[in-house]
């Protein structure tokens, strides 16, 4: 009698053992260390994230996708430091390793350029620097037009560049590349409202992300966030990052 439910026991256990997936041990090389990074970017837990990419980068200091994601998280965080223009700068140095190791992704060249378009805002609007600024966003327009010459299907690349166009005072530009968008992907999130404010301000000739920038939720980053699918439903310009972070 003692032992009689011991075997229905051990296969209960045996069961449960395959259905629910183990507790992750501590990652023992760099592609674990990134998929952790992945994880926590995905729970918003940046500060385990960058230690997890860090952690990576370690291990294998080739590692492209790590160096983009120690970017992303760098860029993520930065209104929050103490020193926000010096953790930019510390993200597009990681940028700039990332695409030194692999220049024809798509997600770096993106990335590169929400991290030069913050790097840019906090020049015209913290510092007061327009002639700066400018540098930035013009910099910030070439890598996302790098992303559309790399691939000129990819939705993301021509919504990024026309937000950028239209921040710049080229919404006649920015509406042909938004209504692009439009024929890649027409549910694009958040793109029927943006078009319709770039329609506004290529007729007013202002520029997008000064007099209408509370107004404006920025679209999805959808490609990645560093691989993971992230909303970015309630950010806005001018909020804690002037785009999404990877979709994003």
């Amino acid at each position: 009698m003692k032992y009689q439910y011991a075997a229905p026991i051990a296969f209960l256990l045996v069961l449960c053992a395959c259905l629910i997936p183990p507790v992750s041990a501590d990652p023992t090389d760099a592609a674990g260390w990134y998929a952790a990074g992945q994880d926590l970017t995905a729970q918003n837990n940046y500060t385990l994230a960058l230690q997890a990419y860090d952690q990576a980068i370690s291990l294998d200091p080739t590692f492209a996708d790590a160096w983009n994601g120690r970017a992303d998280i760098l860029n993520r965080v930065h209104q929050k430091t103490q020193d926000p223009l010096s953790t930019l700068n510390l993200a597009l140095d990681a940028s700039d390793k990332a695409i030194a190791l692999n220049s024809t992704s798509v997600p770096f060249w993106l990335n590169r350029g929400q991290i030069l378009y913050n790097i840019g805002y906090y020049y015209k609007d913290t510092a007061g620097d327009e002639a700066t600024a400018a540098k930035y966003f013009n910099d910030q327009l070439s890598a996302f037009e790098k992303a559309t010459s790399l691939e000129p299907d990819n939705p993301d690349a021509w919504f990024n560049r026309a937000y950028a166009l239209c921040g710049m005072g080229r919404c006649s530009e920015g509406v042909e590349d938004f209504k692009k968008v439009q024929q890649l992907d027409p549910n694009y999130p958040y793109l029927e409202g943006n078009l319709e404010n770039a329609e506004k301000l290529a007729a007013a000739q202002t520029p997008f992300y000064i007099k209408y920038a509370f107004g404006i939720v920025v679209g999805y980053h959808r490609h990645y966030r560093c691989g993971v699918l992230v909303s970015c439903g309630e950010e806005k310009i001018l909020g804690l990052t002037a785009f999404p972070f990877f979709k994003r």
